[in-house]
């Protein structure tokens, strides 16, 4: 056996042993942190800002195409329950009192979806200062890592705001939903002159998720 041959040999062993060691390990708890995304908030084309039952995390409807991180852990572990500790408009301020409640819950498995509200700032002066995010996000890491030692716990990065706009601006139900709802002026108003600065505030922030949990060492998942 050459060493190339060796080597995929090896790689192999250690891939199956892995897979065999998480598949015997889901979480029989599992729970989300965030805003409106993860309360699936419009999700069926109205405007019912909360549809939890749809979210990508815990959601659990077969009505909808979304596979969801529950539904995908029910298949192999039927008894998981799961709890959906987002809330309609939170932002980082937030991140806190959700990670508390996540603790007191006894996950094994935690998602976190937040910023999008930081960035949907009315107003682009008031977008969340980069240093205050870095301390509301290690302050809620720390506060998980301490009260759920040896969970999982999964960051995804914030929303591409600015795709939101770029998407819906020439849909006419978008554009009704946005006036009625009132909500991330300085990314879609039409005519917008902020909508260049929240989409920096956008790339800063997902650059500091991406060091912070690198640093805190949990899962992280730029690609939202």
């Amino acid at each position: 056996m050459n060493a190339r041959s060796l080597l995929i040999a090896c790689l192999s062993v250690s891939l199956l042993w892995s897979f065999g060691v998480m598949a015997q390990n889901y979480p029989s708890r599992m729970a989300v942190i965030g805003d409106s995304i993860s309360r699936a908030a419009l999700a069926d084309d109205t405007i019912d800002p909360d549809q939890p039952e749809h979210n990508w995390s815990t959601g659990n409807s077969s009505s909808d195409a979304v596979n969801s991180h529950f539904e995908r852990i029910r298949t192999a572990n039927p008894s998981v329950i799961a709890f959906n500790n987002a809330e309609n408009g939170a932002d980082s301020g937030d991140l806190l009192a959700q990670a508390n409640a996540t603790v007191s819950q006894g996950v094994q498995y935690v998602t976190i979806q937040m910023g999008g509200n930081d960035v949907c700032s009315d107003d682009a002066a008031t977008i969340t200062p980069v240093a205050t995010w870095n301390a509301r996000w290690n302050e809620a890491i720390d506060v998980l890592q301490a009260g759920l030692p040896g969970s999982d716990i999964l960051v995804t990065g914030v929303v591409n705001v600015r795709r939101v706009y770029d998407v819906g601006r020439t849909n006419l139900g978008c554009l009704l939903k946005w006036n009625t709802l009132t909500f991330c002026k300085s990314m879609l108003t039409n005519g917008s002159s902020q909508r260049t600065i929240s989409p920096n505030a956008n790339i800063n922030f997902n650059n500091s998720l991406a060091s912070i949990t690198a640093a805190q060492g949990v899962w992280y998942d730029p690609d939202t």
